[in-house]
């Protein structure tokens, strides 16, 4: 037989993707088709129970290195070379049935009917959760290989290339243990924006949201969580392990993951507290000490700060590392020596002013609009709507700035309570 290429040739002869070659589609075997086949020249009626493909997370398209037989109440395993035909005709093997062994899995081989057929995957280029219905199978290279996979059943039972899903594109999924879920995710799910990776773990079963869930980063899961439902959101924390569940949170901005822990029962939620680092664990802690209904209670805590003699230049270098929380700053809080609130400037004004002027020179003479972190929603909305501004700054009682509330932030506020008359300027 021809020497199997190393992984590096075979993600080159395979790149891009191998179902819209017109030689591969027209040579589509379908797994269900085979499995009704009998193995022609067999004593006894044998017929193919499973395909085993060698899965090392690196070839594309798995090679498929021998089938299962089930014969006379036995699985039996025939190699790839005791195999003289495979395809859409039929089976037919080189030896007789009764001289093949005991199927064993060996180490990186996984059998298509027992571990894939029937399981969710990914597919990574529709975005979309599917049931695997059907595997296909076509000879290119040095052997036959899985190529695709069937969502759904394809009219008459006939392979159409357009329905089919390029196996390149899937992310499967595994039991525990398995060799499935030995392979390193699919590199399309780290490209996925968060909302879309939001609707990919939605409609996962538990295993297999868990299972992806735990090869991501805490930070792309987190991202994930934030554009989830609440409801969503609760459920995935608290079916996750409790120092996973935290790694999240952490990872999380922490009003959303205030948010988070309001809807968990409070034993999950301390169970939970208790895994986080101390620092982290304490800034959330405080935070939930506000009602969800005051300022406290839904401001953003992470702030941009800068102090008058400070220049352009500077600024805009201490943004760049706040741009994991682009979408919580707006403005930049400018404080004096004593870590008192003296100006808001917007990041606009920032972007359009001399890179070596000096902060101070920027503040004009009206106050900076604040609110108390003691103040309640409606409050929060009248300060917002005078002032037709999209943030506002949360002070203590000594003007020492402690976070930020976005217009984004009061509509999340506004979506369990009575105010939505006043939704419309906020989206103006």
């Amino acid at each position: 037989m021809t020497p199997e290429p190393e992984p590096s040739v075979r993600r080159r002869a395979f790149a891009g993707r191998i179902l819209r070659r017109r030689d591969v589609a027209e040579q589509l075997v379908s797994l269900a088709s085979l499995r009704r086949a009998k193995i022609a020249g067999s004593e006894g009626g044998g017929a193919l129970s499973d395909l085993v493909v060698g899965f090392d997370g690196e070839d594309r398209y798995p090679r498929v290195t021998g089938i299962v037989v089930a014969f006379d109440g036995r699985r039996l395993f025939a190699s790839i070379g005791d195999v003289a035909r495979l395809d859409g005709a039929g089976v037919t093997l080189a030896r007789p049935v009764s001289t093949l062994t005991s199927f064993e899995r060996r180490p990186g081989e996984v059998a298509l009917v027992a571990d894939v057929l029937g399981r969710q995957l990914v597919d990574v280029d529709g975005v979309k959760v599917l049931r695997a219905h059907d595997l296909f199978l076509a000879p290119v290279g040095d052997g036959l290989r899985l190529v695709a996979v069937a969502g759904g059943k394809t009219p008459r039972g006939v392979p159409l290339p357009e329905r089919l899903v390029d196996w390149a594109a899937v992310q499967p999924f595994g039991e525990p243990g398995s060799q499935l879920r030995f392979r390193v995710p699919h590199e399309g799910l780290h490209r996925l924006r968060p909302g879309k990776l939001a609707e990919v773990l939605e409609h996962l079963d538990r295993s297999a949201r868990d299972e992806l869930a735990s090869t991501l980063s805490p930070a792309t899961v987190a991202d994930a969580l934030e554009e989830m439902e609440p409801r969503t959101t609760e459920v995935f924390l608290r079916e996750s392990p409790p120092k996973r569940a935290a790694a999240l949170l952490a990872a999380m901005e922490p009003d959303e993951a205030v948010d988070a822990l309001r809807d968990l029962d409070y034993l999950d939620a301390n169970e939970i507290l208790a895994e986080l680092p101390p620092d982290i664990s304490r800034r959330l802690t405080e935070l939930l000490g506000y009602p969800e209904a005051m300022a406290g209670g839904f401001m953003t805590p992470t702030l941009a700060l800068a102090h008058p003699g400070d220049t352009v230049i500077q600024v805009r270098h201490g943004l760049s590392h706040l741009r994991g929380h682009r979408e919580d700053i707006d403005a930049v809080a400018v404080l004096d020596e004593t870590g008192r609130l003296v100006g808001d400037i917007g990041l606009f004004d920032l972007l359009l002013a001399d890179p070596a002027a000096v902060v101070g020179d920027l503040l004009d003479d009206a106050e900076p609009v604040t609110v108390r972190a003691d103040a309640f929603l409606d409050e929060v909305v009248e300060r917002l709507r005078e002032t037709r501004r999209r943030s506002i700054v949360v002070v203590d009682e000594a003007a020492h700035p402690l976070g930020r509330i976005l217009a984004d932030d009061v509509l999340d506020a506004l979506k369990e309570g009575g105010l939505k008359a006043r939704l419309p300027w906020l989206l103006g």
